[in-house]
C-alpha cells in the first residue's frame, strides 16, 4: 500500500469515526459509515444487522433489524421475503458463539436463496460489532469471492468494525444516562470519549492508570501487557500511585497462573483480594510487590474478540474488597480501555509498517541502481536479462563490466545469496563490490573468486554465504575463462547441433569457509552460440502441486528455440515459468541472463 494510498484510508476512516462519534442515534450514521467503508474496501453491497429483542417477527431475522444497506442486487431487494424472511447463517453462528474472529468468511445464505440477479454476489465478510464480550450486531460486506478481500480491506472491515460496536455501546451508554439510571454511566460515557481523543498508546494508558484510581478511590493501577519479547512474562507498561515505578524499573510478573495477572488472563475472570496478609490465592511473590504495603488488589482482564491482551490492576494500602458495582464498573472500564489499547497499537504497527515499506522501497532503488541499468554493446553480440526479487529487495545479482580498460575483454557475473529480504540485499551489495573490485586485479576468474571469498569472509559477521559464477569473456575471439563457486550451471546452445551442454565447474560456496576449491574452464563460443545463465529461483520455480520447473524443462525450452536472439530466448523462458507456477506466489529471487555470439 502506497503511502498516499495509507494516508487516504485514515482519513476516511477518521471520516467514519467522526460521524460515528458526533452522531446522537448511532443507527442514523451507519449508512455513512457503511458507505465509505465499502467504497474504501474496493466492493459495492453490504449490510448491517444490529440486535433487538424486540424484533419478533422474524423479518431480517428474529432479534435482529436491518438498520443500514447500500446497493443492494435487485434479488435481495429490503421488500423480497425470499430474501430477507428469517434468519441467516451469520446470524446462526452468532448465537452460537462461533462469530468470534475480527471478521468471518461466510457463504451468504440469503443470496442462495433469493431468487433474481444477485450482481454474482456469493460470499461476505462478516465483522461482529461488540461491546465487551457481548455481540451489538454484524457488518456484512458482500464480493463474488474469497480473492475479492485483499488483507488491507479486511483490516478496514474489523477496524470500522470495533469502531461501530463502541459508538454503539456509547450510545446505550447516553440512553442509560438520559434516563439517570447510575452515575457510572457518565463516568463511561466521559472516559470513552477521552479514550478516542488519545491515539497514542503511551498516552492513553498514562492517562488510564491515572483516572481509574481516582474514579474507583484507591492508591495505584497498572495494567501488565504480554512481554513482545518473551510471551511467558507479563510487563508493566503503565502505572501509577507506586513507591517503586515498576515501568522504570522494568518490572514482570509470569504469565501463568502462578501470578494474579496470569491467572486472570488465562482465566478472563476478575480475581479480588481484600487483604493480602489474609491470603493471596496465587504463589507468585517478589520482594519488590511486597515493599509497596498494598493490602488489597483487584484484577480485570483486558479482552478483545475473545482474547487477552494484558490485564488491569488496582491496589489499596488498607484492606478493600471492591462492591458488586464498583467491580462492574472497572470491568466496563477495561472493556472500553481493551479496545482503545488495542486499537492504538494497531495504528502504531500500521505507522511502524508503513515506514518500513518506505525504507525496503527506497533500498530496492538503491539495489537496483547496483544492478546494470543497460546491456554492453559491442558489435557482433546480443545481451538480454531480467530480475524479479521474491520480496522488494532480494539477494541474486549480475554484472558485466569492462575488465583493466579494455573494451574487448568482459567481465560477467552471477550470484545467489542464501536468505532473502534486506540481509540478503546488504550481503549481495557487499559481495558485488568484492567480486568487482578484486576483478580489476588480472586474476583469472578462479583467483578473482578466491580472494574475494577471503575478504567476504573475513568481512562479514552473519551466517549468510553465496554461490557465484564468474566469467572473463574474450568479445573479438569468443574465448571465455570461468569457474564456479557452488552457482547453477549456465547453458551453452551451440549453434552447430542445436543441443545444451552445461557448463560444469566443481567449486566451493563463497563465504562460509575462509579456504576454497575452485576448478577453472574455457570455452570457445562460436557464432550463433548462446549462453544463459541463471539463479535456482528459475528451475525451483513451484507449481500448485509443489513440483519444481527443474533443469529439464529449462534445457526443452532452450533447445526449442535454436536460432532465437536473446530477449526472444528471454521471454520465451520467463513465459514458460510463468505458465508453468500458474501464478502460485514466488518463493525465491528470480535472475536470467543471456549472452548470444550473433551468426556472421
Amino acid at each position: 500500500m502506497t503511502h498516499k494510498l495509507l494516508t487516504q484510508n485514515l482519513i476516511t476512516l477518521n471520516q467514519i469515526v467522526e460521524s460515528l462519534n458526533r452522531a446522537v442515534d448511532v443507527r442514523q450514521a451507519l449508512d455513512f459509515a457503511l458507505v465509505r467503508l465499502i467504497d474504501l474496501m474496493g466492493l459495492e453491497t453490504g449490510w448491517i444487522f444490529l440486535r433487538d429483542e424486540t424484533a419478533q417477527n422474524r423479518w431480517a431475522g428474529k432479534g435482529y433489524v436491518l438498520a443500514a444497506y447500500h446497493n443492494l442486487p435487485p434479488a435481495m431487494g429490503v421488500n423480497r421475503a425470499r430474501a430477507w424472511k428469517g434468519g441467516c447463517d451469520c446470524q446462526a453462528f452468532c448465537a452460537r458463539g462461533e462469530l468470534t474472529a475480527a471478521f468471518n468468511e461466510v457463504h451468504c445464505s440469503r443470496l442462495q436463496n433469493a431468487p433474481g440477479e444477485r450482481h454474482e454476489l456469493a460470499v461476505h465478510a462478516s465483522a461482529p460489532l461488540r461491546s465487551g464480550d457481548e455481540i451489538l450486531g454484524i457488518l456484512n460486506v458482500a464480493a463474488p469471492d474469497w480473492e475479492s478481500f485483499s488483507e488491507e480491506a479486511l483490516i478496514l472491515l474489523a477496524n470500522v468494525g470495533s469502531q461501530i460496536g463502541i459508538a454503539l455501546e456509547r450510545a446505550r451508554l447516553f440512553e442509560m444516562l438520559k434516563e439517570q439510571r447510575i452515575h457510572e454511566q457518565a463516568v463511561l460515557l466521559d472516559l470513552s470519549n477521552q479514550l478516542l481523543s488519545r491515539p497514542k498508546l503511551e498516552e492513553l494508558m498514562a492517562y488510564l492508570v491515572e483516572e481509574v484510581p481516582r474514579l474507583l478511590g484507591v492508591d495505584a493501577c497498572a495494567i501488565l501487557l504480554p512481554d513482545e519479547d518473551d510471551p511467558s512474562q507479563l510487563v508493566f507498561s503503565a502505572a501509577s500511585g507506586w513507591i517503586d515505578n515498576p515501568v522504570t524499573s522494568q518490572r514482570c510478573v509470569p504469565a501463568t497462573e502462578r501470578s494474579g495477572s496470569g491467572w486472570v488472563m488465562l482465566n478472563q475472570e476478575p480475581l479480588l483480594i481484600e487483604d493480602f496478609e489474609n491470603g493471596d490465592p496465587t504463589p507468585w511473590n517478589a520482594p519488590w510487590f511486597y515493599n509497596e504495603g498494598f493490602r488489597g488488589q483487584t484484577v480485570v482482564p483486558l479482552i478483545v474478540e475473545s482474547r487477552s491482551i494484558g490485564t488491569l490492576i488496582i491496589n489499596s494500602r488498607t484492606p478493600r474488597r471492591l462492591s458488586d458495582d464498583e467491580l462492574n464498573l472497572l470491568q466496563l472500564m477495561a472493556n472500553q480501555a481493551a479496545i482503545a489499547i488495542e486499537n492504538a497499537r494497531l495504528h502504531q504497527e500500521e505507522i511502524k509498517r508503513q515506514r518500513m515499506e518506505d525504507e525496503l522501497a527506497v533500498g530496492q532503488q538503491i539495489q537496483l541502481s547496483l544492478l546494470p541499468n543497460g546491456h554492453p554493446e559491442a558489435d557482433g553480440w546480443d545481451f538480454a536479462s531480467i530480475y524479479q526479487p521474491s520480496q522488494l529487495v532480494g539477494g541474486d545479482f549480475y554484472d558485466f563490466f569492462q575488465l583493466a580498460g579494455d573494451p574487448n575483454q568482459l567481465g560477467l557475473v552471477i550470484a545467489d545469496v542464501s536468505g532473502k529480504g534486506v540481509p540478503a540485499a546488504l550481503f549481495m551489495a557487499l559481495s558485488r563490490s568484492i567480486i568487482r573490485t578484486k576483478s580489476m586485479s588480472g586474476r583469472h576468474p578462479a583467483g578473482v573468486l578466491r580472494r574475494a571469498n577471503t575478504l567476504i569472509y573475513k568481512d562479514t559477521r552473519s551466517k549468510l554465504f553465496l554461490t557465484a559464477f564468474y566469467a572473463t569473456l574474450d568479445l573479438q575471439s569468443g574465448w571465455m575463462a570461468y569457474s564456479n563457486a557452488g552457482h547453477n550451471y549456465p547453458m551453452w546452445l551451440r549453434a552447430e547441433t542445436g543441443k545444451v551442454t552445461e557448463l560444469v565447474a566443481r567449486g566451493t560456496i563463497m563465504g562460509a569457509f575462509e579456504q576454497i576449491d575452485l576448478e577453472e574452464s574455457e570455452i570457445d563460443i562460436a557464432p550463433g552460440d548462446m549462453i544463459i545463465f541463471y539463479t535456482d529461483g528459475v528451475t525451483e520455480a513451484m507449481n500448485a502441486k509443489e513440483e519444481l520447473f527443474g533443469e529439464e524443462r529449462l534445457q526443452s525450452v532452450i533447445e526449442a528455440r535454436p536460432h532465437a536472439g536473446a530477449q526472444e530466448m528471454l521471454d520465451a523462458i520467463v513465459a514458460a515459468v510463468n505458465e508453468y507456477t500458474d501464478e502460485t506466489p514466488q518463493a525465491d529471487d528470480f535472475t536470467i541472463f543471456i549472452v548470444k555470439r550473433l551468426p556472421e
